[in-house]
């Protein structure tokens, strides 16, 4: 018989042994035609009596010996097999009790049983074990799809959800009726269709909570021969993000078609003016003259910006490496201002703690951040207040910061504007968007200074937050990641899973 190890469990289990009036009745059945043996040679006188009697016990007393072995090795066989089949879970059936039927030992019937039974209770378990794993496999591969997936039997009755769905949909949706969890007619009638054993459907539809979402959803009918007849598979595919961003890029044309279409309406008009029946009116050309050159610089500004958006995303999967001073930016960016600020009777005011350290970032682009933002602030600020500028370690970064916590720069610009309500702020960084567009228009923006700012923000690996209270002002804080003393570069500041590509920066 094949070695075994018997564990320390099973060599303490109690031996297996047979009732003793049993081994004694089977004994007796085994003796008694030895015993008659032996009396009839007695009888004929072949031998004494007294022999006679002494050697049917001796034959009494050895087959009890014999049958309480044999029917122990049994009870033990017995005692296996019936663990074998009592067990509550597949690992309890799975356990390796080899140890067990090696207390058998080695010779006779019984061993020969057990090595049979080991055999196969090595090949069951091999088979089991496969079995365990060909089943474990799609469970897991389920699991790890991305994309919601729903499996329904014949009465709609939801059997299977997999992480995704029960991020989407609830976690505790198995078990639950299909039209509890999704409520729209056509995902219902597809499945409906496919329980019927119809093709293959594609619905699309929208859920409004948690957040708004659209999806597409495949409905499939399961293949003949599973256990769940009529059973229908419901893959759903987001397309939120594809269609905004069809939003996005509609409204991008859009806006541009209409922020130029203005101007130059404008100018086609004063030129032909000025082409006829204004020829010789000085005053009127000189006045119209003067339309034509601020138009024109309205879209030399839009031009410049789109330019310089399209310039910013081109890069943005690039981080920079070089390590700038902001204290020299600030202040080159206030010199510029201050004209304008003064013109307003504002004063723009800068706080920046001694010794700054460096960030990593292009200077010419966090000029442009800089400039945008205390632009901003003069345009939309009230006369006679002062535009709070500073400049220091962060002391908490917002959520969606992936550098290291401890290890960030906060620029902030604040305003003594009206402030912005509450429902405008988490689309400022969009592009054309305007909280007062006539406003906007009149001041001379274009309506992508924060979305130029975002995306800056974006390649230098940092964040920005947009803070108002209507009739207090307005603060924006742009976090940039500090450049560290060691000498490192500037990705050793972001986390690992964010350096593949720019971060999605949000406005809060």
């Amino acid at each position: 018989m094949a070695e075994v190890r018997t564990t320390h469990e099973e060599r303490s289990r109690p031996m297996a042994a047979p009732a003793w009036s049993t081994v004694w009745r089977m004994a007796g059945l085994l003796a008694l035609v030895p015993g008659l043996l032996f009396v009839g040679l007695a009888a004929l006188g072949e031998i004494g009596m007294p022999a006679a009697l002494g050697s049917a016990a001796a034959t009494y007393l050895a087959l009890i010996l014999i049958v309480r072995r044999h029917l122990r090795e049994l009870l033990i066989l017995r005692q296996h097999l019936d663990e074998r089949s009592q067990a509550v879970d597949l690992d309890t059936a799975l356990a390796d009790r080899r140890g067990a039927i090696s207390l058998i030992g080695d010779t006779g019937p019984a061993a020969e049983l057990a090595l049979s039974l080991e055999r196969a209770d090595r090949q069951f378990t091999a088979w089991m074990k496969a079995a365990h794993r060909q089943a474990e496999t799609p469970r897991r591969v389920i699991q790890a799809i991305p994309d919601p997936l729903l499996l329904v039997d014949g009465r709609s009755r939801i059997v299977r959800a997999n992480r995704a769905a029960q991020r989407q949909f609830g976690q505790h949706i198995e078990g639950r009726d299909l039209s509890a969890v999704i409520r729209h007619p056509a995902v219902l009638a597809a499945v409906r269709d496919a329980q019927a054993g119809k093709p293959t459907s594609t619905v699309e539809f929208e859920i409004a909570a948690p957040t708004e979402r659209t999806f597409t959803v495949q409905v499939e009918t399961l293949p003949e021969g599973t256990d769940l007849p009529q059973a229908a598979l419901l893959l759903f595919v987001d397309l939120t993000a594809v269609r905004r961003s069809e939003q996005m890029r509609v409204d991008f044309v859009a806006n541009v078609s209409h922020e130029l279409r203005t101007p130059l309406s404008t100018l086609m008009g004063f030129i032909e003016t000025l082409q006829g029946p204004a020829r010789d009116d000085d005053d009127a050309r000189d006045r119209f003259l003067e339309i034509m050159r601020l138009q024109s610089l309205r879209m030399s500004r839009l031009v410049n910006d789109l330019l310089s958006l399209s310039r910013i995303e081109t890069n943005e999967h690039s981080a920079p490496t070089r390590k700038i001073e902001l204290k020299p930016i600030l202040e080159g960016v206030k010199a510029t201002l201050d004209l304008e600020a003064r013109r307003k009777d504002m004063r723009v005011a800068l706080d920046i703690d001694d010794g700054l350290p460096p960030v990593f970032g292009e200077s010419d682009e966090l000029t442009q951040v800089l400039q945008n933002l205390m632009d901003n602030a003069i345009k939309y600020g009230r006369s006679g207040t002062i535009i709070e500028v500073s400049a220091g370690p962060a002391e908490k970064v917002p959520a969606a910061y992936p550098g290291k916590r401890d290890g960030a720069i906060a620029v902030r610009v604040r305003d003594r504007g009206d402030g912005i309500d509450a429902g405008h702020i988490p689309r400022l960084t969009e592009r054309f968007y305007r909280v007062d567009t006539a406003r906007s228009r009149e001041l001379g923006g274009t309506g992508l200074g924060l979305a130029i700012v975002k995306h800056i923000v974006g390649r230098h690996r940092g964040a920005l937050t947009i803070e108002s209270i209507r009739g207090e002002g307005t603060t924006v804080t742009v976090f940039l990641p500090k450049a560290p003393a060691n000498g490192g570069n500037a990705e050793s500041a972001v986390k690992p899973d964010d350096r593949a590509g720019s971060r999605s920066i949000t406005a809060a």
